[in-house]
């Protein structure tokens, strides 16, 4: 495990498709494996953002298509959602009293959690969504520890 692998003298476990990400999701996505639940358990305060500062991440192929990872983006979803079944009903079922999750990177905050619930207030047209923003010095906290 390399230098790159370790915050304060831990080693956590690598993003395992790390190597497939397209460039356009190098600086947004985090480079190890994080745990959902130590995330939701973190006590961080709720706010909210405009889903315009956020609309930015519809342009991005964080989805699977395919069998592929990375193939289709929150965009196309939107623009045929009968194609991308799949992606639009785990839209339409997302649960908007849930905050989106964010995190600081690469000088803006990136959607760690939550990029169904973006889509599903951009499709109803709303002007903002609740958010959780999870500084960079407590991203140790979700990381998984690699064994």
């Amino acid at each position: 495990m390399s230098d790159d692998d370790r915050k304060g003298g831990r080693a956590f476990l690598p993003f395992p498709l790390q190597d497939q990400v397209p460039t356009e999701l190098r600086e947004v996505l985090c480079e190890f494996v994080w745990d959902f639940g130590k995330l939701q358990r973190l006590p961080l305060p709720v706010d909210t953002a405009t889903v315009d500062s956020l609309r930015w991440h519809l342009g991005l192929p964080y989805w699977r298509h395919g069998g592929k990872p990375f193939q289709v983006t929150l965009s196309q979803v939107r623009a045929d959602p009968a194609r991308y079944r799949e992606h639009y009903e785990r839209t339409m079922v997302a649960d908007l009293d849930c905050p989106l999750d964010l995190l600081f990177r690469n000088g803006r905050w990136v959607i760690l959690d939550g990029i169904h619930r973006l889509l599903k207030a951009d499709l109803l047209g709303l002007g903002n969504v609740q958010v959780r923003r999870l500084p960079t010095a407590m991203l140790p906290l979700i990381l998984q520890e690699a064994t």
